[in-house]
């Protein structure tokens, strides 16, 4: 059975295996055989991973592959920018940057959440 499911990626994209064991756990959501529609949203030091020029070399490949199995939502919390100084303009075009009450709205609207 088919299920939105939303990832949520808080922790800073450098040195831990969250970040690129979370992007993995998405292409599998999104290649099993129920094909679940996923959404991911960077919050707290996630928030750093949608710089622009950031160093994406790690999770490239799953990013290539979530775009080729399927639409796929990327969103950046815009409170957690702000609280770490970053500039809305300083964001990759990849990233669309949403309100705390979206990132609410998003949560209770999945069917599942799991967060990394």
């Amino acid at each position: 059975m088919e299920k939105n499911i939303l990832f949520m990626f808080m922790r800073a994209p450098f040195g831990s295996i969250y970040y690129t064991e979370g992007l993995r756990a998405v292409v599998g959501m999104m290649s099993g055989l129920d094909e679940h529609k996923v959404t991911c949203v960077y919050m707290g030091d996630g928030a750093f991973y949608t710089l622009k020029g950031s160093d994406k070399s790690e999770s490239a490949g799953y990013i290539k592959t979530i775009a080729d199995i399927s639409e796929s939502h990327y969103y950046v919390d815009r409170e957690s920018l702000a609280q770490r100084g970053i500039a809305e303009s300083d964001i990759d075009d990849m990233f669309e940057v949403i309100s705390r009450d979206d990132v609410s709205k998003l949560i209770s609207d999945n069917d599942v959440v799991y967060d990394f």
